[in-house]
């Protein structure tokens, strides 16, 4: 475990299911009933739901669209699966509805693939298996830019591992914090706690030390925040962990 020793202030001032975004994340985001789903999936279900703008950096989102591009992020390009415990996993994927060149981003559960997928019986092509609860998808009303998705999902701070950390958390009816650093600022904090660990081993001050932590690019609440933050989240931990066994 990473044991992280908080600085005094002294001396210095200073979410149930949420369906994934959807495309030129400059426009309005949402989901319709008219909207086309993937070629292999004509006739499914599709579930309404309008989300709010996204700017396209990924930046000053609210707590509903984070969760939602979390969720986008955590299912893009997964592999699907044929065991039932991934019955519930979610992917999404860009496909061309028939007759058009414009990509949609689509999501759904393997459940819902499952239930949606053809098969061949007596020579004839049905739909799959009715499974209870499932045989919906979701398909974004507008065409996606993959670049502009990509590169939101990409400015969006912490790991995979933090996202399953995140969306656990909202599962479990909890609100997890949104403060997260980015790898800039993990680059930062790790190299401040090797060098305020060492300036704590030779007995400098308080004020020697939070120097150094400033001379790092952070202030000094900064720096006890992601202390705060390793503790609470266990992908942040191991994150920073990593970067201070690289330092040493």
């Amino acid at each position: 475990m990473l044991l992280v020793v908080l600085l005094s202030l002294s001396g210095t001032t200073y979410a149930g299911e949420t369906p994934p975004v959807d495309q030129p994340l400059e426009d309005e985001l949402g989901f319709n009933d008219d909207a086309p789903g993937a070629e292999e999936l004509e006739g499914a279900e599709e579930l309404p739901l309008e989300l709010d703008t996204i700017s396209v950096e990924g930046v000053g989102l609210n707590y509903s669209q984070e969760v939602a591009l979390r969720i986008v992020r955590q299912a893009y390009n997964a592999p699907r699966s044929d065991r039932h415990e991934d019955i519930d996993n979610w992917v999404c994927w860009l496909s061309a509805p028939t007759g058009s060149h414009f990509k949609h981003l689509n999501c759904a559960r393997n459940g819902d693939l499952w239930s949606l997928r053809p098969r061949n019986i007596g020579g004839k092509m049905v739909a799959g298996i009715p499974i209870a609860g499932y045989g919906k998808i979701f398909t974004s009303e507008h065409p996606a830019n993959r670049r502009k998705l990509e590169n939101a999902m990409a400015a969006l701070p912490g790991s995979s591992d933090f996202d399953r950390e995140f969306l656990g958390m909202v599962m479990a009816g909890e609100q997890p914090d949104r403060d997260i650093p980015d790898d800039e600022e993990l680059d930062q904090f790790a190299q401040a706690w090797v060098k305020v660990g060492k300036l704590q081993k030779t007995g400098e001050t308080e004020d020697q030390q939070i120097a150094a932590i400033k001379q790092q690019g952070l202030s000094l609440e900064r720096y006890n925040r992601i202390a705060e933050l390793t503790e609470a989240y266990q992908s942040v931990e191991n994150q920073v962990d990593e970067r201070i066994k690289a330092l040493r």
